[in-house]
């Protein structure tokens, strides 16, 4: 396989979570295989794969070690998959060197010991939520769960691959983290975090140069597939709040407080500011209600709606992306 993600530099740091995001096709899954299988071999530690539901699991596990073996890796091991009744295992050379397990039903697995167990890969951990499958309820909270589960009181890693779709996604929000857009590793949370915007000239010269590459040359598919620019994000809307702005209330998504904002220039702005004391706030999902917030349909009160009919005649403006995928997602509902 001529390209595929090397783990090493990633290793290099110290840290419990790390998200990696690329290009589509360079080989992350692959390079999670090779480096997986290594640490079986050389330390006997052992690895869960996960996917977010068992249908995507169980396709990711129809073809799993073949891509491996096809280009000439452990040629010589006998590689191979067990099916039980809670989780699947890995298996090398008749030995047990993995699991697999879909994160929506992991918690069936609480009374489960994995000692041997030091590394998490969440496949896939970045989705298209336009499409069939979506981002699980509490999901970060299940992700901890697991992790409690497998590691107990143990140091272990969980690694999480994905394409370049969206940076809103509930890992993001919930540690509030960013893309290194200036480098390609960034820390939080004094080294605990790592994310990895990961970048190979050398792969992405080669698929420009392919017939694919030429087909979809100046898309949005293809900053996708080739440039590993955000297919879902997009700088529409985008703008910086004036200074002249009053500030009208406070809306709660899925516990981020979002201030509404109203200009003189004929814009509403919805931002991560907002007046602490505020006097209006509003949950639009029961999750988000407390003592402190109004539960309110969008389009039945007056702030919520103006942001609606400001959304849809193009006047409602987004401080950043993070803000504004976040307010769409909930907009979009509304529109009928």
């Amino acid at each position: 396989m001529g390209f595929y993600y090397n783990f090493d530099k990633l290793f290099s740091y110290n840290f419990l979570l790390a998200f990696v995001i690329t290009e589509r096709g360079l080989g992350k899954t692959f390079g999670s295989k090779v480096a997986m299988l290594k640490k079986f071999i050389k330390n006997g530690e052992q690895f869960i794969y996960i996917r977010r539901y068992k249908t995507e699991l169980d396709s990711a596990l129809a073809t799993f070690w073949s891509d491996i073996q096809n280009n000439g890796y452990f040629d010589d091991l006998e590689l191979g998959i067990r099916k039980k009744k809670m989780l699947t295992e890995f298996t090398c050379d008749g030995e047990v060197c993995g699991f697999a397990v879909p994160l929506s039903t992991a918690n069936i697995l609480k009374s489960t010991a994995f000692p041997k167990v030091k590394t998490i890969i969440f496949d896939e951990f970045l989705i298209d939520d336009s499409g069939l499958y979506k981002y699980l309820k509490n999901e970060v909270n299940l992700m901890l769960d697991l992790m409690e589960t497998v590691f107990r009181l143990r140091d272990g890693q969980v690694i999480f691959l994905g394409n370049a779709l969206s940076i809103t996604n509930p890992y993001f929000a919930y540690w509030n983290l960013e893309l290194p857009y200036n480098s390609e590793f960034k820390t939080f949370n004094d080294g605990l975090i790592v994310v990895n915007y990961a970048r190979n000239d050398e792969y992405r010269k080669v698929k420009k140069e392919s017939r694919f590459g030429k087909l979809i040359e100046n898309t949005s598919f293809g900053r996708y597939a080739i440039d590993n620019q955000m297919l879902k994000d997009n700088t529409h809307f985008i703008e910086k709040r004036p200074p002249d702005c009053k500030f009208y209330g406070l809306l709660i998504i899925n516990g981020i407080n979002i201030g509404i904002w109203n200009s003189k220039n004929g814009h509403l702005y919805m931002s991560e500011r907002y007046e602490p004391n505020a006097m209006h706030k509003f949950a639009c999902d029961f999750n988000d209600h407390t003592e402190d917030t109004m539960f309110v349909n969008i389009r039945e009160n007056f702030y919520l709606a103006l942001c609606l009919r400001y959304y849809k005649q193009g006047l409602l403006r987004f401080e950043n992306q993070k803000i504004k995928n976040i307010c769409i997602n909930l907009l979009n509902k509304c529109i009928v």
